[in-house]
């Protein structure tokens, strides 16, 4: 998909570039007591121009955000993306202010709808009533279903091990590192909801590793082309709406048996707690119930998969690591085998995965925010009307005052303290949010994430091509932060220390 003809023709042919030129930028609030950083050009930086900065922060994202925050401390400043500015803020005070807000002040729906772009592609209506049931009953089944939830998808995890890998041989074989773990992750959010079955399903496979290509351009289209255009390109060098609608159909005969049952569920205090038949009951529309389920299902297996394939490149890179994490394994396994207890107990896999999300993370921005009237923060930051606002992550992530040696990757940083865990929250861990919108299912997803980690530790040996003698970059793309595309990884079962090389 990278490399289609369609893309390179787009990108190269100068098309999209005299687009966002000669486009007419939305009309933007005035936001000039920010100040600017990213847009100064020419001697001495005595130039300043919109496009500069936009360009800049598309390739350099980090860089320029380091700008801003060393620049100005705790001062909120301004970066320019290809057609709107944002407001970056980088303390605590204004962290905690904004992920609390009241979404008719600051909306995060908003925001997203204008960040992402996605929801103008899909036909999702975010305004609808069944965007926040969604949300809310993903929630309750979640808390009210853990344990189940958390042995059922173990049990798809360690299965599609061997589905995916396979490998019986005691000679090396080279994988993709990223293509291959989100062949790993499309079947087991299904368990998260009664759809193991579906999750199985071959075309569903084949179908979720298509939405992740597709996923990856309509991600870069964004940052390129005016928003009016958005949909046009996507659909011009992608099938995501096509594949997205094939999804749903596989989804289908699953919420249909749940609308078939629903008055089992009927009965009050039912022990029972069936996600999709409460959805479906509550729902003011089937076909909008499946696309926001389904988008909200791949979006996942999206996330999950980069967060692993960035810890599995850092695992990669250093034997010792990997033997002192089988250390702590081994024994856990061999006593206890594999369940939510035991995998609690592996402190030393939780720190490595915390501190790879800490060194790496998803994005160099969170907590997007669209201003719904105009307001003054509690220190009289004014805030325009449409104003579009965000939460620089670095300073907090590689604050210095909390964290030694901040820049540097050490895989048991967090090991030996137990209040800093991966599901632990704090102002300087913002990996699953922080205040209105933190994630719901963050335990479970720790649990899945370590179960990954572990078992590929537990059965196989695992080692970065040849070509590699350092961590493979990440790729940046605005503010996003995505495993290295192209790097491969070799593994094959585990052998006896002294016969490992």
């Amino acid at each position: 998909m990278w490399h289609s003809p369609r893309i390179i023709f787009l990108l190269t042919s100068g098309v999209i570039p005299v687009l966002v030129f000669f486009s007419k930028r939305p009309r933007t609030p005035n936001l000039d007591d920010f100040p600017t950083v990213g847009c100064s050009f020419g001697p001495s930086q005595c130039f300043s121009n919109f496009y500069v900065g936009a360009f800049r922060f598309l390739v350099d994202a980090p860089g320029v955000l380091k700008e801003g925050y060393e620049k100005y401390g705790d001062r909120p400043f301004k970066v320019a993306t290809m057609l709107r500015w944002t407001v970056v803020f980088s303390d605590p005070q204004h962290l905690l202010e904004i992920a609390n807000a009241a979404e008719e002040d600051l909306s995060f729906r908003e925001a997203m709808k204008d960040v992402m772009g996605v929801d103008d592609v899909l036909d999702i209506n975010v305004d609808s009533p069944d965007h926040d049931l969604l949300a809310e009953l993903l929630k309750s089944h979640i808390a009210r279903n853990a344990t189940k939830i958390g042995a059922e998808v173990q049990d798809e995890l360690l299965a599609s091990f061997e589905n995916v890998l396979g490998n019986e041989s005691d000679d090396w074989t080279s994988i993709p590192a990223l293509g291959t773990w989100q062949r790993f992750f499309v079947g087991y959010p299904l368990c998260t909801f009664p759809l193991c079955s579906v999750g199985r399903n071959s075309e569903w496979c084949s179908l979720v590793a298509k939405i992740h290509a597709d996923v990856a351009v309509s991600s870069v289209i964004r940052r390129l082309v005016p928003s009016w255009t958005f949909p046009f390109f996507v659909r011009m060098t992608s099938n995501l709406g096509a594949n997205v609608d094939r999804a749903i159909v596989l989804l289908g005969p699953s919420v249909e048996a749940c609308m078939s049952e629903v008055d089992e569920y009927s009965v009050p205090n039912q022990q029972k707690v069936d996600f999709l038949a409460r959805l479906v009951r509550r729902s003011a529309g089937e076909d909008g119930l499946l696309r926001n389920l389904a988008t909200r299902l791949l979006g996942f297996t999206i996330a999950v998969a980069s967060t692993i394939t960035h810890a599995l490149y850092h695992l990669a890179m250093d034997p010792e690591v990997v033997q002192a994490l089988r250390d702590e394994v081994d024994p856990i396994v061999q006593r206890e085998g594999w369940n939510i207890q035991s995998v609690a107990k592996m402190s030393r896999i939780d720190s490595f995965l915390r501190e790879s999300a800490r060194i790496n993370g998803v994005s160099s921005l969170g907590f997007f925010r669209q201003a719904m009237r105009d307001l003054s923060l509690s220190d009289g930051t004014f805030l325009p009307k449409d104003c579009i606002i965000a939460v620089s992550l670095l300073p907090f992530h590689r604050d210095s005052t909390v964290y030694d040696h901040p820049d540097e990757f050490r895989p048991f940083r967090f090991s030996d303290n137990p209040e800093h865990s991966m599901t632990t929250i704090t102002p300087q861990w913002l990996f699953f949010g922080y205040g209105r919108h933190m994630c719901p299912g963050r335990f479970l997803l720790t649990h899945q994430l370590k179960v990954m980690f572990a078992y590929m530790i537990y059965t196989y040996d695992i080692r970065l091509g040849d070509e590699w003698t350092s961590r493979p970059p990440n790729f940046i793309f605005g503010e996003g932060v995505v495993p290295n595309l192209s790097a491969h990884v070799s593994y094959r079962r585990r052998q006896p220390a002294d016969n490992a090389q």
